[in-house]
């Protein structure tokens, strides 16, 4: 029989309620338990992340250490440079003067005659591309083209501020100084000698910025001040160096030469004064000179200094006591060594008497020859060695050269003879100058400097102490040297160097060039080294002209430039003329003196 309703088992309404209850309950629960982390246990992450958002880290560039001449002329510096940025979500509510939005492409149009260039090529920059909030726009910006734009008042807009290098000297001492490129990386000269020295360490700025993109005054701001890097003063005189490059440069061009250097010393300092060559790299854009010319040859070119080098044969035979300025010879234009091998003048003569004086001041060689007969291999390489030859120099600088002299082993049966006038060795115009340096400090030779001291971020200028020198010469064969130099210019080669109102002594110079290629000898290096005055020695100036294709000897191409350029020099400093000229050693001796 079928059940009846009666019969059905009925459903407590009592824990339906029950289930309902507890089932909003445990929802409240878990709503609760959600709040509770999100406000106790994720608030700080939360807050962090926003913060993480708003933080930007910015770079403050320190200043790279500014290099000074010796009468403070800025060489080098630096200069601020801007790179503009865009945040694209702010600059699309740029408005106009009548509330109008316009914009990405409203700021590209304000924005584009400032940068001198077309609207369409910024717009892509500033117009909002996704959630973007960073875009490049220019570099390189200075502050007047900043406050140009920033005046524009364009939300979103801001700037990364750098350093970079200038040369407010231009050209002037250009090879020396050096330059550094696009990547603050220093490349060549002094700002790579002394890259540690100048380069300072960048700081740091976090700040926390706002929706414009501005720093919020109360925000997160934290700060790693940067430090300057620390300066140099050189020993160039601007207006002595700016002389010499012009002069170097007219006789380059006039002499249709492939380089030419001037270099100036100061007596008793070992200042370089001047370091002139040219051509000349201006370090504002030394793109504009060929790779070749970007650097010093005053430091790293080497060349066969010819006749010049006989001032340390003669030094070296009087210090000795070989001979005197007296000592006396007959001098043939061809001589024949007791090898075999036969050397000559640069002209046919007669057989001349002349004295050790008389044969530097006519340049001979055979006569050269013949007075250093005497001196074996070692001494003439020692002598080479003391004057500076073939040493590692004191002046640091990128690529500066040694100069070649080869120990006397390997020198075969001409060289060790050709050594004595200055062929089969090399030098740099540093040590070409140095040499006749010892003669004009009175026989000692004084470390060459090109740094005079160091300036700190405040300007302050702390000396660096100068070093002891070394005595290579006697004091009075110095004197008897600089008396026979003297009577060079005046009775001998050196006609042409003379200064007015000054008394000057000096060697020309004029040696075969090695090609550069294939062995053997192309064109002729050219020069004169001088000491002025020869009776106070103030300065020893050196002139060299590689290759000159017009006029190629030593007294016609470069004693007219050391004219030139000592006598403004010494006019520059202030030297006061010179008394009358003394008696001067002989030249010749005739057959009675014997």
């Amino acid at each position: 029989m079928p059940a009846t309703t009666a019969s059905r088992k009925v459903a407590n309404p009592k824990r339906r309620m029950a289930f309902v209850v507890l089932a909003i309950v445990v929802a409240l629960v878990l709503i609760v338990a959600k709040l509770v982390m999100i406000q106790g246990m994720d608030t700080a992450k939360l807050a962090e992340k926003a913060l993480d958002s708003r933080l930007v880290d910015k770079t403050l560039p320190a200043k790279r250490g500014a290099i000074l001449a010796a009468d403070g002329t800025v060489l080098a510096d630096n200069a601020k440079r801007f790179q503009l940025i865009a945040d694209p979500v702010n600059v699309a509510a740029y408005k106009d003067e009548q509330g109008k939005v316009i914009g990405a492409w409203g700021a590209a149009n304000k924005i584009a005659p400032i940068l001198n260039t077309d609207p369409g090529l910024i717009y892509p920059k500033l117009k909002p591309q996704g959630e973007t909030r960073w875009s490049p726009i220019a570099d390189g910006l200075t502050n007047e083209v900043w406050v140009k734009i920033r005046d524009l008042k364009i939300p979103g807009i801001t700037v990364d501020e750098s350093s970079v290098r200038t040369y407010p000297a231009g050209e002037i001492a250009g090879n020396v100084v050096g330059f550094v490129g696009r990547d603050g990386e220093a490349l060549t000269g002094l700002e790579r000698q002394y890259r540690h020295l100048l380069t300072g360490k960048d700081g740091k700025q976090q700040y926390e910025r706002g929706l414009s993109g501005d720093p919020i005054p109360l925000g997160s701001n934290s700060q790693v001040p940067p430090v300057d890097g620390t300066g140099l003063q050189l020993t160039i005189d601007t207006n002595i160096q700016m002389y010499a490059q012009n002069a170097i440069g007219e006789a380059v061009k006039k002499h249709k030469a492939e380089w030419g250097t001037v270099v100036i010393q100061e007596a008793g300092t070992g200042r370089i004064l001047a370091a002139a060559e040219s051509p000349t790299v201006d370090p504002n854009n030394p793109g504009k000179s060929k790779a070749e010319d970007r650097g010093s040859r005053a430091f790293t070119a080497t060349f066969e200094p010819g006749s010049t080098a006989k001032l340390i044969t003669t030094s070296a035979l009087i210090d000795s006591g070989k001979a005197t300025a007296d000592s006396q010879y007959v001098v043939p234009d061809k001589w024949k060594a007791p090898n075999g091998e036969v050397f000559r003048d640069s002209h046919n003569h007669e057989d001349q008497n002349l004295t050790l004086a008389g044969i530097l001041m006519d340049s001979s060689n055979t006569g050269t020859l013949i007075a250093a007969e005497g001196m074996n291999d070692q001494e003439r390489y020692e002598w080479l060695k003391k004057f500076g030859f073939g040493t590692p120099p004191d002046l640091e600088f990128p690529g500066t050269s040694r100069g070649i002299l080869r120990s006397p082993d390997k020198w075969d049966a001409r060289t060790r003879n050709t050594v004595m006038f200055g062929q089969g060795v090399a030098a740099t115009s540093l040590q070409t100058t140095q040499a006749f340096a010892i003669i004009a400090n009175d026989g000692k030779a004084i470390p060459q400097r090109i740094v005079n001291g160091t300036v700190d971020p405040t300007g302050k200028i702390t000396e660096i102490p100068l070093k002891d020198g070394t005595q290579v010469v006697k004091p009075q064969t110095a004197q008897t040297m600089r008396e026979i130099l003297e009577a060079t210019v005046v009775d001998g080669t050196g006609g042409n160097a003379k200064v007015p109102g000054y008394r000057v002594g000096g060697k020309t110079g004029t040696a075969q060039a090695p090609a550069d290629k294939g062995g053997g000898y192309d064109g002729y290096t050219a020069s004169f080294i001088g000491i002025a005055p020869i009776d106070d020695p103030k300065i020893t100036v050196s002139v060299t002209l590689q290759r000159p294709r017009k006029g190629h000897y030593g007294g016609s191409v470069a004693a007219p430039v050391f004219s030139d350029v000592t006598g403004y020099a010494l006019k520059q400093m202030r030297v006061p003329p010179s008394g009358p000229v003394p008696e001067l050693p002989a030249r010749e001796w005739k057959n009675e003196d014997r």
